[in-house]
């Protein structure tokens, strides 16, 4: 069967590009003499969004066998979520779609490297568990020693205070002070300081 490969690259930020992930993939499929068909594109979406445009045509065309191979950079630029992973996985493989991470050995078409995307994905979601943990584990220090998280007020409420002492309505403060009236009737719910 004639190999039709997709290309699947992602970054999570828009100030980051795909263009080197993108290099390395196209001059792969070419030392490997495989035809891209296709390259899926998501810039500034996170893996964590299950509605990438790019990723949902990729599976698209998986599903339409448009394409029969799918290689991307690295596991984590195709799913955060081990469930997903092994989910979408699963999907190329019940349409006979070759899987292969470039800068991981890994090639689904093999059992060695069926068994090493297990456990590849199992260490990713792992990392993902611990940085979240010690990103709770450092707020909640934060918090505990007084320091406000959020983003920082950008509306004086002495001028609310002052402006509903006017008899304005919250719209009217709110259009003055340029904020939202939720803010407004925020800053009026804590009381006057």
């Amino acid at each position: 069967m004639r190999e039709r490969t997709g290309i699947y690259c992602r970054v999570s930020t828009k100030d980051q590009k795909t263009e080197q992930q993108l290099q390395e993939l196209r001059e792969y499929c070419k030392r490997s003499g495989i035809e891209v068909v296709e390259e899926y594109i998501d810039e500034g979406i996170s893996a964590f969004n299950k509605n990438r445009p790019a990723f949902q045509q990729l599976i698209e065309d998986v599903r339409k066998r448009k394409v029969n191979v799918v290689v991307v950079w690295k596991l984590d630029r195709l799913s955060r979520s081990l469930k997903e992973l092994l989910q979408t996985v699963e999907l190329f493989s019940e349409y006979n779609v070759k899987f292969v991470s470039y800068s991981q050995p890994i090639d689904t078409s093999t059992a060695t490297g069926k068994v090493f995307f297990s456990l590849i994905g199992a260490f990713a979601e792992f990392e993902r568990d611990l940085i979240s943990e010690r990103t709770k584990l450092k707020l909640d220090l934060l918090k505990k020693n007084g320091v406000k998280l959020g983003r920082p007020n950008k509306v004086d409420p002495a001028v609310i205070y002052k402006l509903r002492d006017q008899c304005l309505s919250i719209r009217k403060i709110a259009a003055q002070v340029g904020c939202n009236p939720s803010t407004v009737s925020r800053v009026l719910q804590k009381g006057y300081a």
